[in-house]
C-alpha cells in the first residue's frame, strides 16, 4: 500500500509541475544549442515583459542589462561618453574626468658638432700641473697622479690620472711638472683605480727600445689654458662631454713631433704662450699619445 501511495504522490507532483509550467518556455527555439539543451524541470525561460529578453529562471530574477535591450542607443552612448568628441574635436567633459596634466616643455637640445668638423675639435686639450705622485699598489708600471686642470675652486679642478709613465719618467721629475692633458676621454679603470684624464707624452722606437718623454708646454702657460691647433677653429657646439675613442684615435694618428714641436696634421699645437714642444732628444716623427 505504501508504494501505491508514493506513486500517487509523484503523479500529483508531476501534474502540479506541468500546470505551473503553463505559458512558460522550456527551451529558447533561437538558441543554437536548443537540440541538446535539456534543463531540469525547475529551470525554464520567461520573457521580460518590458524588453522581450528571455530570462533563465530561477537564476535571473530580472533582466541583467535592461538598457541594452530597450531598442534605443542610449545604453551604447552612455558607454562611449568618455571618448565621444564634440564638433570642435575636444572630448566631451565628464563628471568623473580628471584634468589633464600639462606637458612639460622639453629643454632645447644642445647643438651637436657638425659631421664635417675636424676630429681635433672634439678633444679638449688643456695645460695642467701635477701636484701629487704616488705608486699604484701591485703595479711596477703605473703612477697615480693628482693633476690640477683649473684655477677655479670646486669639483673638477683636480683630476686623478693613472699613467704608465713610471718606467720612463722619474717621480721627482713628474711632481710639480706642467703637462699637456686631454680631459674629456671616457673615465677608465686601471688596476682598480679611476683615471679621469690622460697626460700626453711622445713615444718613439730608439735603438730597438721604446722611448717615452713628456710633451713640454711653453713657458708662461697657465693651468687650465686650452690648447688648440693652428688653422682649426673651435667646434661650433664647444667640446662634447665625452670625446669618443673613434675620434681620439683619428686625432692620435696625426699627432706627431715635427721640427721639435708638437703638431697635428703638420700644424703646430699650443696655447697663447706658444707651441707645445718635444723635450730632450725626441726623434722627428715621434708619435704623441
Amino acid at each position: 500500500h505504501s508504494s501505491r501511495a508514493m506513486s500517487a504522490i509523484d503523479a500529483a507532483a508531476a501534474k502540479v509541475t506541468e500546470l505551473a509550467m503553463t505559458d512558460r518556455i522550456r527551451v529558447d527555439p533561437a538558441d543554437p544549442w536548443c537540440d541538446i539543451w535539456n534543463p531540469p524541470p525547475s529551470v525554464y525561460k520567461e520573457r521580460c515583459i518590458h524588453t522581450g529578453y528571455l530570462m533563465t529562471k530561477p537564476f535571473e530574477q530580472n533582466n541583467p542589462m535592461p538598457g541594452q535591450f530597450s531598442g534605443t542607443s542610449d545604453y551604447i552612448v552612455a558607454m562611449l561618453k568618455p571618448v565621444i568628441k564634440t564638433k570642435g574635436g575636444a572630448p566631451k567633459p565628464s563628471g568623473d574626468a580628471q584634468p589633464k596634466k600639462e606637458k612639460k616643455e622639453k629643454a632645447p637640445k644642445t647643438p651637436q658638432p657638425s659631421s664635417d668638423e675636424d676630429p681635433f675639435t672634439k678633444a679638449k686639450l688643456v695645460i695642467g700641473k701635477v701636484i701629487e705622485v704616488a705608486h699604484v699598489e701591485n703595479s711596477d708600471k703605473l703612477y697615480c697622479c693628482k693633476v690640477q686642470v683649473s684655477t677655479e675652486e670646486g669639483e673638477g679642478s683636480v683630476k686623478q690620472v693613472i699613467t704608465g709613465l713610471r718606467k720612463f719618467v722619474p717621480e721627482d721629475e713628474l711632481r710639480s711638472k706642467m703637462v699637456l692633458c686631454i680631459l674629456n676621454l671616457k673615465v677608465a679603470k686601471l688596476a682598480g683605480q679611476t683615471s679621469e684624464a690622460m697626460i700626453l707624452a711622445t713615444e718613439a722606437d730608439v735603438g730597438g727600445e721604446t722611448q717615452v718623454r713628456l710633451v713640454g708646454v711653453p713657458e708662461g702657460a697657465q693651468i687650465g689654458e686650452l690648447v688648440s691647433c693652428e688653422g682649426i677653429a673651435p667646434g661650433a657646439a664647444g667640446y662634447p662631454k665625452e670625446c669618443k675613442s673613434k675620434f681620439w684615435d683619428l686625432v692620435k694618428e696625426k699627432l706627431k713631433v715635427r721640427n721639435g714641436c708638437a703638431t697635428y696634421d703638420g700644424k703646430k699645437v699650443g696655447c697663447a704662450a706658444g707651441p707645445c714642444v718635444a723635450e730632450g732628444d725626441v726623434p722627428e716623427g715621434a708619435s704623441i699619445k
